[in-house]
């Protein structure tokens, strides 16, 4: 059985970006009975969401003027994708770049103006 973080095409993570992550944690956790759990990834602290001890997403420590929520959608390459990507009219927001222990991953706009993260996991060190 594979899960969104083996499928191709499937969404498999949601980070908020806002510039007040305390609120956004105190907010989700009271509407939705999410827990947060910082951690240092090794670019600074990153509060991951939990939802019935499964890890779905984060809060990134950021600083910006316009909360949105970004989907993180898994891919079978991440570089071959970015460029299909850009052949079909999408811009790139940010290039292809590897998280230590994470995988890599790219952040696209759409021609319609939908902004998505492609990402490749790691492989498990046990796997």
């Amino acid at each position: 059985m594979s899960t969104p973080s083996q499928t191709h095409g499937a969404f498999s993570w949601m980070e908020l970006h806002c510039a007040d992550g305390a609120k956004a944690q105190a907010f989700y956790s009271d509407l939705l009975g999410w827990e947060t759990k910082t951690v240092d990834v090794g670019v600074g602290p990153y509060t991951m969401i939990l939802n019935n001890d499964e890890m779905i997403g984060g809060f990134p420590a950021m600083e910006t003027d316009s909360p949105r929520w970004l989907p993180y959608v898994t891919v079978d390459n991440v570089d071959a994708r970015v460029e299909k990507a850009r052949g079909l009219g999408a811009t790139v927001a940010m290039e292809p770049m590897d998280i230590p222990n994470v995988g890599r991953m790219a952040t696209i706009i759409d021609p319609l103006g939908g902004v998505i993260a492609m990402i490749k996991y790691s492989e498990p060190a046990n796997a």
